[in-house]
C-alpha cells in the first residue's frame, strides 16, 4: 500500500509559550511517553522526539485508533511493535536522541554511528541523520565501505568522494572490492582511469617513473569521474536532497516508488 507523505508547509516561530498560563503543567518539560517493542525488548521513552522529529512517526502517532481500543505505545502490555528492526540498532538511535551521558555520545564507534544512519534515514529522523554522517565522514577511510553506504542511505557526496579515489589512486581495483561494487562500476572506472592515462600521455613529455617505479605526478590525477557518473550522481542528489528539503518546504513524497532503503514503518496496522 503506498503512503504520500505531506511535509508541513513552512510557518513562521512559534511563539515561546508563557509559563504562567499553562497551568500546573510545564509546556515543555511535561513529557508523554510510549513503549516500543523490539524483538523480544521492551523501551520507553519520551514521545517528544518521535512526534517531533519524525515525519514518519509523527504521522503514524495521529492515526486514530479503534473504538474502545487502547493506543499502541501505552503500556508494556500493549507496545508499539516494530517489525524487522534489530533492537541494537534501535538502542543505539535512542542513545542520540536521549543521550544519558553526553561526551559517550560523540565518541560512539563508527558501528553505533551506522546504526544510527540506518534508523534516522528509514524513519527521516533529520537531525539524527545529519548528525551521524558528520560523525561517520571522518570515521570511514575505505573507499569501498563509503561507496557502500551512501547507496544504502543516500548519502552522494560520500559516492562522489569513494568513486573519486577508486578513480585517481595509483593502486587498482581489487577483485574483492569490484565484487563489492558491481561489475559495470568497476568497468566505468577502469575507463575513466584508461582516458586519464591517455590524456595524461599525450601532455606530458615526461611520462616515466623515477627510479623507484613511482610518477612525479598521478597519471589519474584528471580522471573525469563526474563526466563518467554524471546520471548516477544527479539521481543520488536527488535522492539525498529529499531529506534537506522536507524540513523546509511543503512537498509530497511518494514512499513506494522513492529509491533507497523502504520508508514503511512496519508496526501493527500502520503500514507506511
Amino acid at each position: 500500500m503506498s503512503f504520500a507523505l505531506m511535509a508541513p508547509p513552512s510557518a513562521p516561530p512559534t511563539p515561546e509559550p508563557n509559563d504562567e498560563d499553562s497551568g500546573p503543567r510545564d509546556p515543555k518539560y511535561y513529557l508523554d511517553s510510549v513503549t516500543f517493542k523490539v524483538e523480544d525488548r521492551l523501551f520507553k521513552v519520551p514521545r517528544y522526539h518521535f512526534e517531533h522529529s519524525s515525519e514518519i512517526f509523527a504521522t503514524t502517532f495521529t492515526l486514530p485508533a479503534g473504538d474502545d481500543v487502547q493506543a499502541e505505545g501505552h503500556s508494556d502490555e500493549n507496545p508499539f511493535i516494530l517489525d524487522g528492526i534489530s533492537k541494537v540498532d534501535f538502542q543505539r538511535l535512542l542513545k542520540v536522541l536521549y543521550p544519558l551521558d553526553i561526551p559517550q555520545i560523540l565518541g560512539m564507534p563508527k558501528d553505533d554511528w551506522i546504526s544510527v544512519l540506518k534508523l534516522s534515514t528509514l524513519w527521516y529522523f533529520l537531525d539524527a541523520r545529519e548528525l551521524a554522517i558528520q560523525q561517520l565522514t571522518s570515521r570511514i577511510t575505505e573507499s569501498v565501505e563509503r561507496i557502500l553506504l551512501a547507496r544504502d542511505y543516500e548519502v552522494s557526496s560520500w559516492l562522489r568522494a569513494g568513486y573519486t579515489d577508486l578513480a585517481r589512486r595509483e593502486e587498482g581495483i581489487s577483485m574483492e572490492d569490484a565484487e563489492k561494487i558491481g561489475l559495470r562500476t568497476t568497468v566505468q572506472l577502469y575507463q575513466t582511469r584508461e582516458a586519464a592515462i591517455k590524456s595524461y600521455s599525450s601532455s606530458t613529455s615526461g611520462f616515466r617513473p623515477n627510479q623507484y617505479g613511482v610518477y612525479s605526478q598521478s597519471r589519474f590525477q584528471h580522471a573525469d569521474v563526474e563526466g563518467t557518473f554524471r546520471e548516477e550522481f544527479r539521481l543520488a542528489d536527488l535522492a539525498s536532497a529529499a531529506y534537506a528539503r522536507s524540513r523546509e518546504i511543503g512537498e509530497v513524497y511518494e514512499y513506494e516508488s522513492a529509491p533507497g532503503p523502504s520508508r514503511q514503518l512496519q508496526a501493527p496496522g500502520h503500514y507506511l
